[in-house]
């Protein structure tokens, strides 16, 4: 819950220790399962991370808030 952060026009997930062939199969399952609107884009260290977009977040919302802890409901703008 904690590897992650809210911004105005989505969430990034911060994958950095992943190689990009693992962020890109994540953001299949995201995309093919959850129809989730996402896409990998790099970060200050050159490694990938997955960006959710806003037109997601209430998806988002649904799919992972039953398990989040209420304190961390913020990250996803809940």
């Amino acid at each position: 819950m904690g590897d992650g952060s809210y911004h105005p026009a989505g969430l990034h997930l911060c994958t950095d220790s992943f190689s990009n062939q693992d962020v890109a199969r994540l953001i299949n399952v995201l995309i093919l399962k959850y129809g989730l609107n996402c896409t990998m884009q790099g970060y200050k260290s050159g490694r990938p991370r997955i960006y959710i977009k806003t037109n997601s977040m209430a998806q988002l919302g649904v799919i992972v808030a039953p398990f989040m802890h209420p304190t961390m409901l913020y990250k996803i703008h809940l």
